[in-house]
């Protein structure tokens, strides 16, 4: 019998359809599994709903719920990692303090002021988690969801010898995406992905040895497909291949939309401020949730397209698979640094996730990665030697940032954001020859900060109802 340990269990759709894929599997219907979270009301509604679906499957899991993450890792032979730092109110900071500079994101949990911060918030709890898993669970794979995927698979490997992966679902719900488009079916058609988390690109798209791209082309010119993707479209119009992640997500990744004002992102329909407006849906989501996990109502399973049940299937049983994994490159793609996080083919076996070569990247498609991959290694220096400038550095090389900011303005705000974040992040105190802003901070007042969000909505529905 394995036992599998979920760590902010709370998320409690996320926990539901990782338990549910993992129970479909008849080699795991007694499979110990044990949920963790900080939050114990989010904590026994997850645990409701996992119950549900055991029973749904017909699985007499052995199951049991704790606030205390070394219980939950003690003896486990697989963790899953979904916690995200900070919640909703460290969300409203790394929005509502570049707002004030004329800095706006559409989600910010990846890349720039708001991924970097989110990685930096996480390091202390992640770094503590690797800690425990070597003293309690030392054989133990790590399979990590929580993003900002490659800044936090950065603090895994950097920091650690614990085996890990780093999983998404963007590979697959892209592909499926375009399937639709080209109006094919998926198990008839191979591909091949390879960048970094969220900037992957298909390099190939084939069926029966046959290109699928020129159709994908034509398929671009259709006004209701290019409208339902715009910015990705583009971004194929201008680099040649199709990246994975949502058009929402692209658009903060570059320097192409959002600086050029409100014509530009109405075009390509951005959704400036995106993720905290899907914040306040999951709070109405999370109490149907948790009226769902009280009912006597029978629920429906269905696999999800995650990878985390098939890796701990082929590892536990030594039956082989391929997935999209995060992991350090090493050489998988050769144009790319060796110690940068990417997400390539990945075979999965008794032996655990191990990468598969790919080659070269076309330059422009490295080209598109490189600024994150110097954010990320001066993340994680920063992180590692309590520097602050390379906090400054890291936000420097940020496309978008770039574009809208000076440099005195970009340090201004990583000032305001350090203070405001305050105790959740690793310390900073190493000297160095780079000046901080010298304005002294306060820390968060969520108060303001929440009045400032919905001041934002309020001129948003405002504008719309005109």
């Amino acid at each position: 019998m394995i036992k599998i340990a979920m760590i902010g269990a709370g998320s409690v759709v996320f926990s539901k359809n990782l338990t549910g894929d993992i129970l479909s599997y008849p080699e795991f219907r007694d499979a110990a599994l044990s949920y963790m979270d900080i939050d114990s009301d989010r904590l026994d509604v997850g645990m409701n709903l996992c119950r549900k679906v055991a029973q749904a499957l017909g699985a007499s899991p052995k199951i049991e719920g704790t606030l205390d993450r070394r219980q939950a890792l003690r003896d486990a032979d697989f963790v899953i990692n979904m916690v995200q730092i900070g919640g909703f109110d460290s969300t409203l900071v790394d929005f509502e303090i570049p707002r004030k500079y004329g800095l706006r994101f559409t989600i910010a949990d990846t890349t720039g002021p708001g991924g970097l911060f989110r990685a930096l918030r996480t390091f202390p709890m992640l770094t503590g988690l690797c800690r425990d898993m070597t003293e309690l669970c030392p054989h133990a794979l790590l399979l990590n969801y929580s993003n900002p995927m490659s800044m936090n698979m950065q603090t895994i490997y950097r920091t650690s010898a614990v085996r890990a992966v780093g999983l998404c679902h963007s590979v697959q719900g892209t592909f499926l995406q375009l399937m639709d488009y080209l109006g094919e079916k998926p198990d008839q058609v191979s591909f091949l992905c390879a960048g970094i988390n969220h900037m992957a690109f298909y390099l190939k798209l084939e069926k029966n040895g046959v290109d699928l791209y020129p159709r994908l082309f034509e398929a671009m010119e259709k006004p209701e497909i290019f409208k339902g993707n715009a910015v990705r479209f583009e971004l194929m119009k201008r680099l040649g291949y199709f990246v994975t992640e949502s058009s929402e997500h692209n658009a903060e990744y570059n320097a192409h939309f959002i600086p050029h004002g409100s014509d530009v992102v109405q075009r390509f329909a951005v959704p400036l401020d995106e993720y905290p407006r899907r914040c306040d849906a999951i709070i109405d989501e999370f109490e149907r949730m948790k009226t769902i996990g009280k009912s006597a109502e029978k629920m429906e399973v269905h696999r999800s397209q995650e990878y985390g049940s098939t890796i701990i299937h082929s590892v536990a049983t030594g039956a082989p698979s391929v997935v999209y994994g995060n992991m350090p490159n090493r050489g998988a793609i050769s144009n790319l640094p060796a110690s940068a996080i990417t997400e390539v083919p990945t075979l999965v076996d008794g032996n655990g996730p191990q990468f598969t070569t790919v080659g070269e990247l076309p330059p422009q498609l490295a080209g598109y990665l490189q600024p994150h991959l110097t954010q990320h290694e001066l993340f994680i220096r920063a992180a590692l030697e309590g520097r602050r400038d390379h906090v400054y550095q890291a936000a420097m090389f940020d496309p978008l940032t770039a574009a809208v900011l000076p440099l005195d303005k970009i340090v201004q705000m990583c000032d305001e954001l350090i203070a405001a974040h305050g105790d959740l992040l690793p310390k900073l105190p190493a000297k160095t020859l780079v000046p901080t802003s010298g304005k002294k901070y306060p820390s968060a007042d969520m108060k303001a900060y929440r009045q400032s969000w919905e001041n934002v909505k309020a001129a948003a529905k405002q504008s719309h109802s005109v």
